[in-house]
């Protein structure tokens, strides 16, 4: 005889109270690693690419992107992702600006690529733009830590 599955209700809330509850196992599960993930999940592009397009082949990806109304978008945001936005900001402060170490250098050479560039027409400044936007479009992250 099958047994009796709960509500989705007493599910979600079962749920929540385990999750809450094992955040020590779950740092001590993160202590454990030996293995950056990142690395783990280079191995695994091949698979990931496959499978995401056949999730979009299949129609899958959109569906699961229309069952997201505006207006549950908007609550999730308002009532999840603003509070958090400070927190967040902190805790990014440090890649932001190591970020910046590297784009704002390599804005400055696409500057001094237009200062030599006539600037007088339409057409001088449509080149000025693609001359720029062709610059920028190189622009590739340096190897992290």
């Amino acid at each position: 005889m099958a047994k009796k599955l709960p509500s989705a209700s007493s599910f979600a809330t079962k749920w929540g109270r385990r999750i809450k509850g094992a955040t020590q196992d779950v740092r001590d599960g993160i202590e454990r690693v030996e293995e950056a993930p990142t690395l783990a999940a280079v191995r695994a592009i091949p698979k990931m690419k496959m499978r995401i397009l056949d999730a979009i082949d299949s129609g899958k990806v959109e569906a699961g992107l229309k069952r997201v109304t505006l207006e549950d978008w908007k609550r999730a945001a308002l009532t999840k992702g603003v509070g958090r936005i400070a927190a967040g900001a902190d805790e990014a402060t440090g890649k932001v600006e190591e970020f910046a170490a590297e784009l704002l250098p390599h804005i400055a050479r696409g500057q001094a690529e237009l200062e030599g560039l006539p600037d007088l027409t339409i057409e001088d400044s449509i080149n000025r733009v693609g001359t720029f936007i062709r610059h920028m479009a190189g622009f590739k992250r340096g190897a992290r830590r």
